[in-house]
């Protein structure tokens, strides 16, 4: 047997299994790979592992930026973290290209997070963010539904839905980074 081969979780969307590549990753791991995605919305700067190395931060991994489903994480998430988190900065990063953002922009204008995609992106980018986010769907270019939580490059929340079919519980992630943070401010004191 290849140690050496990625492994694979199953998740579905509706009644359809679908496998996962990398693993999801725990807290306290640390973004090793070097990979970016390119704006979509509400930005012109590309998206790597750099801007997501400092501070709180919020990434939201959408396979079809044009269903109810994603749009709704979307808006979802920005209400949830502006409300409870509000120093965080929140990317969105789908597997659509740009043009798949502007039904977003007319439903949502008002959302301040920007969206970016891994459309036109380099082959060995976009697998390193796979890998690392544990997103991959095995045999398609599309990525799963997921929300992480980082603090200064390290993972503190991943929540990968098993179900894929819907809008993944927003609140449930929020409140487990709240508890988070709260511990590991706790264990920091004296």
């Amino acid at each position: 047997m290849d140690k050496s081969r990625s492994k694979t979780r199953r998740v579905f969307l509706g009644d359809h299994s679908m496998q996962l590549q990398g693993d999801k990753p725990k807290p306290g791991k640390r973004i090793l790979g070097c990979f970016h995605a390119n704006p979509a919305r509400k930005t012109r700067a590309v998206l790597n592992e750099n801007k997501i190395n400092r501070g709180l931060v919020i990434i939201s991994t959408l396979p079809n930026i044009r269903s109810f489903a994603c749009s709704q994480q979307v808006l979802d998430l920005e209400l949830e973290v502006r409300a409870h988190l509000p120093e965080a900065k929140i990317y969105h990063i789908a597997s659509d290209p740009k043009s798949g953002w502007d039904e977003v922009e007319k439903l949502h204008p008002f959302l301040k997070s920007p969206g970016f995609t891994l459309v036109g992106v380099d082959k060995s980018s976009v697998e390193s963010f796979k890998k690392e986010f544990g997103v991959g769907v095995e045999g398609n270019k599309r990525i799963a539904h997921g929300l992480f939580a980082l603090k200064n490059g390290e993972f503190l929340v991943s929540y990968i839905p098993r179900q894929q079919y819907g809008v993944p519980n927003i609140k449930r992630f929020v409140n487990r980074v709240k508890d988070r943070l709260l511990y590991a401010q706790e264990l920091s004191e004296p």
